[in-house]
């Protein structure tokens, strides 16, 4: 299974997984954990903890495979799962960097000239995108890294379509309007 499948195959794979296909558990797994880690990444900030979180969900869903039924696409039931696994795991550690470090760090920041040296343009957008507020970059990320469509966000986030819609406009033009500014570039 592909994480684009239609409903109706994610639905057919859904109750095979409620009725304890191992098999069908391990398509989904397959086809969807890669992805989730990329997502959770976002969020909780490294590799072993996105993975952990991806894999609490999965065990979640095993666990209880017998009353799971997602009421939306499997992609959009997954997305908001692994987003409440990763904000809840986020809120249990403590930070990473005391405030006063933290503090210290932004102010020790180079030149943005001096930041672009030696860095690609890749490396440039996905800290631009990093700065997005955390709901319009959950919101972006969705939609253009997992592919998920605005009614999928929506209901995974548990917002308006509309909401989407502006959050994704809001994000775009941030983004180009800081990438403007860095490179320099008339608008």
């Amino acid at each position: 299974m592909r994480p684009g499948a239609s409903t109706s195959e994610q639905q057919e794979l859904a109750a095979r997984v409620r009725q304890g296909d191992a098999a069908a558990f391990e398509r989904l797994f397959r086809a969807y954990y890669t992805p989730l880690v990329h997502f959770a990444v976002h969020i909780v900030g490294t590799l072993p903890e996105a993975e952990e979180v991806v894999q609490r969900v999965f065990v979640n869903i095993w666990r209880n495979r017998a009353a799971w039924a997602p009421h939306v696409s499997v992609a959009a039931y997954l997305y908001g799962a692994v987003r409440n696994e990763a904000v809840k795991y986020s809120q249990r550690r403590p930070p990473a960097v005391p405030l006063e470090e933290a503090a210290e760090m932004a102010c020790d920041r180079p030149h943005p000239d001096q930041q672009l040296v030696g860095n690609d343009l890749t490396e440039l957008i996905e800290r631009l995108i990093q700065e997005l507020p955390e709901q319009r970059r959950l919101i972006f990320t969705l939609s253009r890294d997992h592919g998920l469509t605005y009614a999928e966000i929506a209901q995974s986030l548990g917002i308006s379509i509309k909401t989407v819609e502006t959050q994704m406009g809001r994000a775009l033009r941030q983004l180009r309007e800081r990438l403007q500014a860095w490179l320099n570039v008339a608008p």
